[in-house]
């Protein structure tokens, strides 16, 4: 099977398959055609050859399988059932024939083959490994050989049982014919550390795998015997928490490197077998609590992710998909570092918070899974599940706090040049989410290079989005990263998938709690590029309402920098999504307090910009007049003066802040005072409650809850100052309209503005503030040269 130039014969092989024309694909002849890729799966083959192989079979099932795009609905399943067939007939032979051999050049490419085969395409390799007699030929091949030929066909039985016990269809059959061979070799500490970890692995998966089949039939079937589940349950945990450790071990105890160039073998294989093994394992809890107080396992796990390279910095790296070499020469694999990132991941994810109807689903599961260990006998619907103390969040927080302190981030940091991996990215973006959402390692984040590297896995998101070929009809259209610049006419919604938005939720928070020059640069025009992802959280359809929510405030951190960041804020826009300005005036009419309060406050700082401030005056740069109808602005004035009239004091701050600074607009007296319904007499109204409230209370100025607790005296305060500039601008800037005047002034005396206005001057805590002083003088002035009496 030996070829002078494996590398060369496997890439006319892609040629062939490329052009779908100079290849004839049938049982008959498929098995000259596969003889490189065979050979590539010797123990002396190049992994540049073991490469190419795995493209090879990957053309060869997709070229098999229909693309969803040309199938219709009806036919896809039926072509997809038939296409299983035809690929298990065409690699069927091939495999089968050589495990009968006893040449180790026969059975062990057969045997990789295979395993990756169970790689590209499950469905298919599930089918050959349940045809009769493939498991128990399989099982045989570990007798055949001795010394290092049996260590080698060990190996590859095991990383074959590995991906079996993955599949449902296959693990009834592992457990059958494979579980005690795959148990003796855990329990041989003389044994090589590549077959233990790979059988300690394949283990672990089918312990795994055995639980959720059991736990998803049970779902759909009760009132069959009752079952000591809780006594397996115990068992199944015990036996995995034990194959943890012993993964955990043989990565901190591997420290031979694999060489660069060379095939895994021995301890540096067991390395991607235990760290494959253990992103299994570290799903249970007493796992990952172990594994996050083992500063030894954190500190040698997060050294297997090497420094980035200097081309990692600039170009597009190479994507090494066969996960052939492993640090610290700098070659990891892809399937290691997203091996790596799946422990994280386990160790420091929050458990979701569940909506009201999630909970009464996963109550009716409960149920359910009571009732089949009761033999039918459905569990009281109103009893409590007790919480698992180690997946609290206090808990989980601890977690946070030791992987940082073993060394995560630079891991992460480094983990982030590897743009080419979706996987990878998501995996970082959720485990940089679960970090930062304790405020006290976010200064550590910020300073350990963490925005730099959200920023990566952002762009590089929006980039595979863009990049990303558009099937008729698309499930998500291409969409670009600066979508400012995105052009055409689709009205189609162009979004980031659901999970790509933890790294910018992330992002988010780092933005709420820490200042944009600190983040991004020491300039505002530094934070421009950070308004594109955080305006995508916004209009995203998927984003949650906890996301909607922190691109708003961290939005309103940017656009407080200054005209320019307000500008670029207001004038965002998605194709197909909208503006975030018209989204967040949506928003203001949400049910949750605390979204309507975040979404007043960027309203408040995009007053700022020319755009938002000639939407809401009428009023453009130049001093013209815009063509917008005076009842379109007077509704959107009226929405800010409700929101200054609401119970949450900080609304009303940003609200009347918004209103003060609008006022300084010529028009805006009109519209409010004269062309709303009733407007002097409910614009004023408001305006009196802020100046001076009748039924002021001393409080903290937002309670437990979000915010509606009665004003402190300073907050109170800012109310006023607030409530006092309004009235002066709408005063003095209305026309000399005399039915406008009439109402006006009968609106002051009903509302006995005037009184407010002496109430608020003559407060204690206003006495220093002159611009205040000033601006109620001049109100007070107009009011009694229009002959409104003032009782003082």
């Amino acid at each position: 099977m030996a070829n002078s130039d494996p590398d060369a014969d496997l890439k006319t092989l892609l040629q062939k398959l490329d052009s779908k024309s100079g290849l004839e694909l049938s049982p008959s002849s498929i098995n000259s055609q596969i003889s490189p890729v065979l050979s590539a799966f010797l123990p002396s083959a190049a992994p540049s050859a073991r490469s190419l192989a795995h493209l090879v079979i990957s053309k060869l099932v997709s070229n098999a399988r229909p693309s969803p795009a040309a199938a219709t609905a009806s036919s896809y399943e039926s072509s997809q059932e038939t296409a299983t067939q035809n690929l298990t007939r065409l690699f069927s032979p091939i495999i089968e024939s050589r495990l009968s051999e006893t040449s180790l050049e026969e059975v062990v490419p057969a045997l990789g083959l295979f395993t990756a085969l169970f790689q590209i395409d499950p469905a298919t390799a599930s089918g050959i490994f349940a045809k009769d007699g493939v498991a128990e030929s399989i099982m045989d091949v570990p007798d055949l050989f001795e010394g290092k030929n049996g260590i080698t066909a060990s190996q590859a039985v095991a990383a074959l049982l590995s991906q079996a016990s993955g599949s449902k269809p296959c693990r009834p059959l592992v457990q059958a014919h494979a579980v005690s061979w795959l148990q003796d070799q855990v329990r041989r500490d003389t044994i090589d550390p590549g077959v233990r970890a790979a059988a300690a692995n394949a283990l672990t998966k089918l312990s795994r795998g055995t639980a959720e089949d059991v736990s998803s039939d049970t779902m759909s079937s009760l009132g069959g015997p009752a079952t000591d589940n809780a006594v397996e349950d115990a068992k199944r945990k015990d036996d995995e928490e034990q194959l943890a450790k012993l993964m955990k071990n043989l990565i901190v105890n591997s420290k031979e490197p694999a060489k660069a160039g060379q095939p895994l073998t021995g301890s540096s294989q067991s390395i991607l077998d235990a760290v494959e093994g253990l992103a299994y394992s570290s799903m249970d809890a007493n796992v990952k609590e172990s594994l996050s107080t083992d500063t030894p396992f954190l500190t040698r796990l997060f050294s297997l992710v090497p420094p980035p390279k200097k081309h990692q910095t600039g170009a597009k790296p190479t994507v090494n998909i066969t996960s052939e070499a492993l640090p610290p020469e700098g070659k990891a694999s892809v399937a290691l570092l997203y091996g790596v990132c799946v422990i994280v991941l386990n160790l420091v994810a929050f458990r979701p918070k569940l909506s009201e109807e999630e909970k009464q689903v996963d109550r009716l599961k409960r149920m359910t899974k009571e009732g089949a260990r009761t033999g039918g006998k459905l569990a009281d619907p109103d009893a409590k599940e007790a919480e698992e103390p180690l997946e609290l969040d206090a808990a989980v927080k601890r977690r946070c706090k030791r992987v940082l302190k073993a060394g995560a981030l630079p891991a992460l940091v480094s983990m982030s040049y590897r743009k080419e991996s979706e996987g990878i990215r998501r995996a970082l973006g959720r485990i940089f989410l679960s970090l930062v959402d304790d405020k006290e390692n976010r200064g550590k984040i910020v300073q350990g290079g963490g925005v730099k590297a959200l920023q990566r896995i952002i762009e590089a998101s929006f980039t595979s989005l863009k990049e990303a070929p558009v099937a008729p009809p698309p499930k998500k259209p291409p969409s670009k990263f600066d979508s400012t610049a995105a052009g055409g006419s689709s009205s189609s919604a162009k979004s980031l998938d659901p999970q790509d938005l933890p790294a910018i939720q992330a992002l988010a928070k780092l933005s709420i709690t820490a200042s944009p020059l600190l983040l991004f640069g020491p300039d505002a025009s530094s934070s421009l590029d950070a308004v594109n992802p955080l305006s995508h959280l916004l209009l995203n359809p998927s984003s949650t309402l906890l996301q909607k929510f922190e691109s708003l405030m961290a939005l309103t951190n940017l656009a407080s920098l200054g005209p320019v960041l307000a500008s670029r804020v207001a004038t965002q826009k998605e194709p197909g999504l909208g503006t975030v300005l018209n989204k967040t005036e949506t928003l203001l009419l949400d049910d949750n307090t605390m979204v309507r309060r975040a979404a007043t406050e960027l309203i408040c700082n995009l007053v700022a910009s020319e755009d938002v401030w000639e939407r809401y005056t009428g009023e453009k740069a130049d001093g013209t007049r815009s063509e917008e109808s005076d009842k379109v602005l007077v509704n959107r004035l009226r929405l800010l003066l409700a929101m200054a009239d609401v119970e949450d004091v900080q609304t009303r701050l940003a609200a009347s802040g918004a209103l003060a600074m609008l006022s300084n607009a010529r028009d805006v007296s009109r519209l409010m005072l004269g062309k709303m319904e009733n407007g002097a007499e409910k614009t004023f109204r408001v305006l009196v409650d802020l100046i001076a409230p009748s039924h002021e209370e001393e409080g903290g100025g937002e309670d437990e809850n979000g915010g509606d607790a009665p004003p402190t005296p300073e907050i109170q305060s800012q109310l006023a100052y607030r409530g006092v500039v309004c009235t002066r601008m709408l005063l003095t800037n209305l026309p000399s309209d005399a039915d406008t005047l009439k109402s006006v002034v009968k609106a002051a005396k009903s509302t006995d503005l005037g009184g407010a206005l002496v109430k608020a001057l003559s407060a204690r805590e206003n006495a220093g503030n002159q611009e205040m002083l000033g601006a109620g003088a001049d109100a007070l002035k107009w009011l009694i040269g229009k002959g409104v009496e003032i009782v003082i």
